[in-house]
């Protein structure tokens, strides 16, 4: 019997227009009701990111959220932050160095308090990322003016966007800074009725940071084994959520090494292909 399912966002709950069908509402909160279900977002966006998106649909849909890869964690019932590992500042500077040298395109340090350092070098690849922005955010010429201002901030995660050659060198130049973890090159992609975008980066998180170590820390805080949860996701940053689950499955549009890992695939993020695993697997109808 399944206790837990961890669902990533961004090409799994969510379909290219960012939205959450009725059908996997409905379903996410059956099982839930139902079957007692934990239900979990597992991102790599920050907290506010999916506030924005819960706040767009009345009632439920999660209990508990892992945002920032891992590197934050909130109970929604009681509304607490169970479990926090942010970057330092010596570490966020050296990032900004290393984003400066290899000229990459944007910049973004998320924190704990809704507010957003960003800095870019191409404008356009930061508008096409489709970065969710609170009110309280600064944009400056400069990520080291805002750590200087704000020396007590607790920054989350860096992400950093560019061409994959750019990312590359930078993934191996971070590999020689003890302390800090990526999950590699992500792809974010967005459509609307007139215009579609894709945006390749990285998430760079305090060593230790990932979904896979924040699935254990909740299993272990509700006494969860492995074989009680499910885990659904598309991208490379859901490797490592394969690692801690009974049950892996992979979406129609996943990465194909995610495929490659998966028990089974199901429809794809526009397709209701959540709805339909919790369907087969949870209530057992096809």
């Amino acid at each position: 019997m399944y206790k837990m399912i961890c669902l990533d966002l961004d090409g799994t709950v969510l379909n290219d227009c960012k939205e959450i069908s009725q059908e996997n509402i409905n379903l996410i909160r059956r099982a839930c009701k139902e079957k007692g279900i934990i239900c979990v977002f597992a991102t790599g966006r920050p907290l506010e990111y999916v506030d924005e998106i819960c706040n767009s649909y009345d009632g439920f849909l999660t209990n508990y959220i892992i945002a920032s890869n891992g590197a934050i964690i909130r109970d929604n019932k009681n509304d607490e932050v169970i479990y926090k590992a942010p970057l330092t500042n010596t570490q966020i500077l050296k990032l900004r160095n290393i984003f400066s040298e290899e000229n990459a395109d944007y910049m973004i340090v998320y924190t704990d308090k809704q507010q957003i350092l960003r800095e870019a070098r191409n404008t356009k690849a930061l508008k096409d990322s489709a970065i969710i922005v609170n009110k309280k955010d600064s944009e400056l010429k400069n990520i080291e003016e805002g750590i200087k201002n704000n020396p007590n901030l607790s920054s989350l995660l860096c992400m950093i966007g560019g061409d994959p050659s750019v990312l590359e060198n930078i993934i191996s130049r971070l590999k020689k800074i003890e302390g800090l973890e990526t999950p590699g090159i992500g792809n974010y992609s967005h459509k609307t009725e007139t215009y579609a975008f894709e945006s390749k980066f990285i998430d760079v998180m305090k060593q230790g940071c990932s979904k896979k170590n924040a699935i254990y820390f909740l299993a272990d805080k509700l006494k969860i084994k492995k074989e009680e949860i499910i885990v659904m996701g598309d991208g490379s940053n859901d490797l490592s959520m394969f690692e801690c689950a009974g049950l892996k499955i992979a979406m129609e549009n996943a990465e194909e090494k995610l495929k490659e890992k998966a028990d089974f695939i199901t429809a794809s993020n526009n397709d209701d292909g959540v709805a339909k695993a919790i369907q087969k697997f949870v209530f057992n109808e096809t």
